[in-house]
């Protein structure tokens, strides 16, 4: 009997050793991470972000001076565009902090573009700034940024996951970012026709691109825009520096096409699928994409796109007569009681048609253009 109470003795107090060991050592490996984490947070601190807009000169502000701000900790979920779903916790301050302690408010402006170091830009605009919170993450899943995300990382909770800039190097705050009343339509399909078309790598195809360069310049020379706005058929809507639109490609042919892309551009920032693109005071719109997004009607058999619903889409502004113009230099010009119900649709040889009941020459084959006439 002394025996079994010796051992059970022996064992309790074993057991106890080893529960008192186990907390020792967990004690030493938190105050050696805490203190490696440390380190490794403080090393960021002295990095800094370029913020342009907020002050009459430019000016730079530091890791460690947005850790003074309120600290905000949020989960937040988004998809990325080839469809996987990107969970996190965010640690970091809100931009609208940064900007208040200048007087002045995330809602005074119309857009603002995030830039990363490594040259990915992406606007933000109105409809978002009006009602997220932009989180300026120096933490995620409460681990310090890697080497991929350091020195700060944008989370925007219940937003798509290109706004979830890495890298973040700057931050322009636009006011002027608005888009410009549009006098033009032009339909990609038939424009590209008389651009110079180029062979364009993506992936293992061997695809047809032009370069928007030549586009502007041939349909839309006169405008200088400063934002250029992109819409593709999933109802992404974003906007482009001139710089970037300018040096980059449409690819016209193949997968996701037409696809707003560049070698020099992170994909994150290439735009597949695309629906139009409103440049100054021209809209260039894809029927491939107007087709699947837009209604649709019939009109003698042929079904294609509203011509009501396509000034609603580019923002065609009202005029008392329209012109629309062919690749082969026709044009026809009707009044707006005259459009009736008009619509644009692809014959059987894939050439765009402008058809309309009731007016002199009711249809247009290898349609270019329609634009706003001048009273």
């Amino acid at each position: 009997m002394g025996a079994v109470v010796k051992m059970r003795s022996w064992i309790r107090n074993l057991v106890l050793l080893g529960l008192v060991l186990s907390m020792i050592f967990s004690l030493i490996a938190c105050t050696e991470e805490t203190e490696v984490t440390g380190k490794t947070a403080a090393a960021n601190d002295g990095q800094e972000i370029l913020i342009t807009g907020l002050q009459d000169s430019d000016y730079k502000i530091t890791v460690g001076e947005l850790k003074k701000l309120p600290v905000v900790t949020k989960k937040a979920q988004s998809t990325r565009a080839n469809g996987e779903t990107v969970k996190i916790k965010a640690t970091g301050c809100l931009l609208e902090d940064v900007l208040q302690q200048k007087g002045k408010s995330v809602k005074d402006y119309s857009t603002i573009r995030f830039t990363a170091r490594d040259a990915y830009s992406i606007a933000v605009p109105p409809d978002v700034l009006k009602n997220r919170d932009i989180i300026l993450a120096y933490q995620i899943d409460n681990k310090v940024l890697d080497a991929e995300n350091e020195p700060l990382r944008v989370v925007i909770p219940g937003e798509r996951a290109m706004y979830w800039v890495r890298m973040l190097d700057r931050i322009d705050l636009e006011t002027g970012a608005k888009q410009t009343a549009i006098k033009k339509v032009v339909f990609l399909e038939t424009a590209v026709k008389a651009l110079p078309q180029e062979d364009y790598q993506y992936f293992d195809s061997n695809d047809k691109a032009i370069k928007t360069k030549d586009l502007v310049e041939t349909y839309a020379g006169g405008d200088k825009p400063k934002n250029i706005f992109i819409k593709a058929g999933d109802g992404l809507y974003k906007n482009e520096t001139p710089a970037n639109f300018l040096g980059a490609y449409i690819k016209i042919s193949g997968q996701e096409a037409p696809k707003f892309l560049a070698p020099h551009l992170p994909q994150g920032m290439h735009v597949r699928d695309l629906l139009f693109i409103n440049y100054g005071e021209t809209s260039f719109l894809a029927y491939s994409q107007g087709q699947k997004v837009l209604s649709l009607q019939t009109l003698e058999g042929q079904s294609g796109i509203a011509l009501s619903d396509l000034i609603k889409q580019t923002g065609l502004s009202r005029a008392a007569k329209y012109k629309f113009n062919s690749l082969n230099a026709e044009s026809l010009e009707l009044a707006v009681n005259e459009l009736g119900s008009g619509l644009i649709y692809q014959n059987d040889q894939g050439t765009l048609v402008f058809a309309c009941p009731g007016a002199t020459d009711k249809s247009l084959e290898n349609l270019l253009s329609m634009e706003c006439m001048n009273p």
